[in-house]
């Protein structure tokens, strides 16, 4: 046990020798003015004194007085411990969940359907979330960020409901793809996948930065970024990158030579690839990140104090009770 104002004993100790002082000077100036006062003699007063009874009423008269000079000190003692505030002081170094995802859409017009079943997929996985960083980054000529890292969840599923929404609803409204066709293109992924790199914070910092790439890697267009570039700059600053490429099947085989490379670039970075086309690859993909990618830090140490005031408390209760029991019978 501490003592959080370790200098309120001190302070009480100064209080009461001053009080005690003030007391003593001022009972010495009251005996100095009052006049004497003329002793009245009673004559055999040893035969009173030396009866039982007598004896019997002063040891009880002064056990009693003992009794309550020490629960006045137990009570005095217990408010000076308690305004001193005593704690408990214990040390832990706490968990860190240091991970970043970003969720990073194609939103060409071959990906729409898929994206919304993935935004849905994401969102009932949100619940499971729980220190985590949450981004979403949507591409198709250009990239645009939904919304930045954060683990506010409630706006993150707000977020994906609503824009999954937008997503089944595309003929009606396009307008959650603004600002993804400001380029010469469309799925232009190597674009898509640097600007998602770009949207890790804090870089110099020990943490675990992972990007769930949904795309059908069909590039129209030319790149600023090719994939292999963009997949070493993901590799540059620990961004470890699952693909997810549902155009990756039998009937297009045409395309088979960019999704090898779209495998391999990936694999390049630590992460994984799935040539599927089915959203419930998602669970298993963040069941991945938060199992092989856990990275959790322990924090700083923190020193925690903890209030124990119950044995002070309880100290004074029995002490002025005591006190008031005592003070009955001392009037008996």
């Amino acid at each position: 046990m501490e003592l959080s104002f370790w200098w309120m004993p001190l302070l009480w100790a100064f209080v009461i020798a001053g009080v005690l002082a003030l007391a003593f000077v001022l009972t010495r100036r009251r005996m100095r003015r009052r006049p004497a006062r003329a002793a009245v003699p009673v004559a055999h007063t040893e035969r009173l004194t030396a009866l039982p009874a007598y004896r019997r009423a002063l040891t009880r008269y002064r056990a009693l007085l003992a009794l309550s000079v020490a629960a006045v000190v137990v009570a005095l003692a217990a408010a000076v411990v308690l305004s001193a505030r005593p704690v408990a002081v214990s040390a832990y170094q706490p968990e860190l969940r240091n991970r970043d995802i970003v969720l990073c859409l194609d939103v060409s017009g071959s990906m729409v359907d898929y994206d919304a079943e993935i935004v849905d997929t994401f969102s009932d996985l949100v619940d499971e979330f729980d220190g985590e960083r949450i981004g979403l980054v949507l591409f198709n000529a250009s990239a645009a960020t939904a919304f930045p890292l954060t683990s506010d969840y409630a706006f993150v599923e707000k977020q994906l409901s609503e824009l999954g929404d937008k997503m089944r609803n595309a003929d009606e409204d396009y307008s959650f793809a603004n600002g993804t066709l400001l380029g010469n293109g469309s799925s232009l992924i190597g674009d898509g996948l640097g600007s998602c790199v770009m949207r890790f914070d804090d870089i110099g910092q020990e943490r675990s930065r992972s990007i769930i790439l949904a795309t059908d890697n069909f590039v129209a267009g030319e790149q600023i970024v090719t994939l292999p570039e963009a997949g070493e700059f993901a590799t540059e600053n620990d961004v470890t990158v699952y693909g997810i490429n549902p155009g990756d099947v039998a009937s297009k085989s045409y395309i088979k030579d960019l999704a090898d490379e779209f495998e391999k670039v990936v694999a390049d970075t630590g992460g994984a690839y799935y040539a599927l086309d089915d959203p419930g690859a998602i669970p298993a993909i963040v069941g991945q990140i938060q199992s092989e990618q856990a990275a959790d830090m322990t924090g700083a140490t923190q020193i925690v104090k903890t209030d124990i005031p119950v044995w002070p408390i309880v100290a004074g209760l029995v002490g002025t009770a005591g006190l008031m029991f005592l003070g009955w019978r001392l009037k008996r």
